[in-house]
């Protein structure tokens, strides 16, 4: 034991202490909680560090699935290339279209595979970590989940969900 631990025993947060590894339903529930309740530019932030934590082919593949998703959304608008600036144009598609991300992101088995690891990797984040203090750590899934939507993921269920639009995905890039 470290002179800093001697010190600190009993002083640590709960989750200094805590590091086991999330199983992917913890993770799930730990990104759809985010969704809920961070504002767009910090879930802008967080899925573009969690995009360039996966490697290229889960990136790539993530990418396309949110550029397809955004064109379906609001058809004729230019959508970027760039995983940074699309990660920020998704999460305000998010705050707008509860449930877009998920629905574009999980809609067959593979894609829900590559969304648990987008979601490990946007919830370790920094930028998420202030978003996620309140999350309980005594609560199962369920129990977190209360009040965020629960969402049927389909394939065919994500352009008929275009609502209202304020303009350009991009507008503030």
């Amino acid at each position: 034991m470290g002179l800093l631990d001697r010190l600190l025993r009993g002083r640590r947060t709960p989750e200094a202490r805590d590091t086991r590894p999330l199983t992917p339903d913890q993770a799930m529930a730990r990104w759809r909680y985010l969704l809920a309740r961070a504002p767009p530019d910090a879930l802008g932030e967080a899925h573009a560090r969690g995009l360039d934590a996966l490697g290229d082919m889960p990136r790539a593949e993530m990418v396309q699935r949110l550029r397809t998703a955004l064109l379906a959304l609001e058809p004729g608008v230019m959508v970027p290339s760039d995983a940074g600036v699309l990660a920020r144009a998704a999460a305000k598609a998010e705050r707008r279209a509860p449930g877009f991300l998920e629905r574009a992101l999980a809609s067959d088995a593979r894609g829900r595979q590559t969304l648990g690891s987008l979601a490990l990797a946007v919830v370790a984040s920094s930028a998420a970590a202030p978003f996620l203090r309140d999350f309980g750590a005594g609560l199962d899934a369920e129990e977190q989940a209360e009040g965020v939507v629960d969402l049927e993921v389909d394939a065919a269920g994500h352009s008929s969900e275009s609502g209202d639009h304020d303009g350009e995905l991009d507008d503030e890039d």
